[in-house]
C-alpha cells in the first residue's frame, strides 16, 4: 500500500492510499473532487474507497462529485456520523476491522472535536504503522473542541497516545505545525526541544515540504497537549492532575499570545 499527499485549501491535506497490484485507490478525507479525480486519472487509478474521520465540510466536500464521477465508490464513517455524511455506506464504530490493498486497519472512535470522529490505522505487513487521524491529533496540538467535552478529548489522546506504537507515522489534516509550535514556545520559553523542532518545521516550510506525517515518538516527547504528565509542564501551569494539565494547556492554545511568523 502506498500513501501520497495532496494539499487542497489554504491548509488541508488529503490523503490517497494506493493498491498498486488492482491500480485501485481509497482516498481518505477529500475535501475537494476535482484534485482527487486529476491525480487518480494522472496516475491511471480507479477509486474504490472513501474514508471520512467526520463530518465538516473540509473533509467531506468532495464526498458528492467523487461519488458521481466513480459509481461503485463506497463510503466509510463513523457510525454516529450517520445522516451528517451524505453517501455513507459503512457505518464504522470503535473496534471495527476494515480491509484495503490486503491491509487491514483498526477503527478508534475519538470522540471531542467532533461526537462522531473516528481514525484509521492501518498496521502494516511489513511493520509500518500508519494514523489517519483526521483533526484530533496535530503535529503540536489538538482539535478544537466543537461538539465534545474536554474529558472526552483527554480520553480520546490519552487512549491514541498509550495504544499505538511509537513508531506510528501520524497522518493529521492540517499544515497547522508552525503555528503549532510557535504557541507552544509561547507556553514553554525554555524548552529546548520545541525550539529545535520549530528550526527543523522552518526549514522544510522555506522548501514548500509538508511537516506532515509526524511521529508519534517525536509527539510524545514535544507536544505540550500530549504531555500532561510531564513534570516540568505542570510546574509552569500550576496544575496537578493529567486532566486539569491538558485543559490548561487547551485553554492556552484556544486563546493564544500573538507570534512572529519567520517567513
Amino acid at each position: 500500500m502506498k500513501i501520497e499527499l495532496l494539499p487542497v485549501l489554504n491548509d488541508n491535506y488529503i490523503f490517497i492510499l494506493i493498491d498498486e497490484l488492482k491500480s485501485e485507490a481509497a482516498v481518505i478525507d477529500p475535501a475537494e473532487a476535482k484534485p482527487v479525480i486529476q491525480f487518480l486519472e494522472t496516475n491511471n487509478l480507479k477509486l474504490t474507497h472513501i474514508f471520512n474521520t467526520h463530518h465538516h465540510a473540509d473533509h467531506i466536500g468532495g464526498n458528492k462529485k467523487l461519488c458521481e464521477f466513480y459509481k461503485n465508490v463506497k463510503v466509510y464513517a463513523g457510525e454516529k456520523d450517520s445522516g451528517r455524511i451524505g453517501k455513507q455506506d459503512f457505518f464504522l464504530k470503535h473496534g471495527d476491522k476494515i480491509n484495503f490493498a490486503d491491509e487491514i486497519a483498526n477503527i478508534y472512535y475519538v470522540p471531542g472535536h467532533t461526537l462522531g470522529h473516528i481514525c484509521y490505522h492501518f498496521l502494516l505487513k511489513n511493520g509500518e504503522s500508519h494514523l489517519f487521524i483526521g483533526d484530533t491529533i496535530f503535529s503540536g496540538g489538538c482539535g478544537k473542541i466543537f461538539e465534545g467535552t474536554f474529558e472526552q478529548m483527554f480520553s480520546s489522546l490519552s487512549f491514541i497516545r498509550d495504544s499505538v506504537p511509537d513508531n506510528t507515522f501520524v497522518w493529521c489534516s492540517h499544515e497547522y505545525t508552525l503555528e503549532n509550535y510557535l504557541i507552544l514556545e509561547c507556553l514553554e520559553p525554555q524548552n529546548l526541544n520545541i525550539k529545535a523542532k520549530i528550526q527543523n518545521i522552518i526549514s522544510l516550510r522555506e522548501k514548500n515540504l509538508p511537516t506532515i506525517p509526524c511521529l508519534m515518538s517525536e509527539e510524545k516527547i514535544l507536544n505540550s497537549l500530549l504531555r500532561w504528565d510531564d513534570p516540568n509542564l505542570r510546574k509552569t501551569l500550576s496544575t496537578k492532575s493529567s486532566l486539569e494539565t491538558f485543559i490548561a494547556v487547551r485553554k492556552f492554545r484556544d486563546s493564544p499570545p500573538k507570534v512572529k511568523y519567520p517567513f
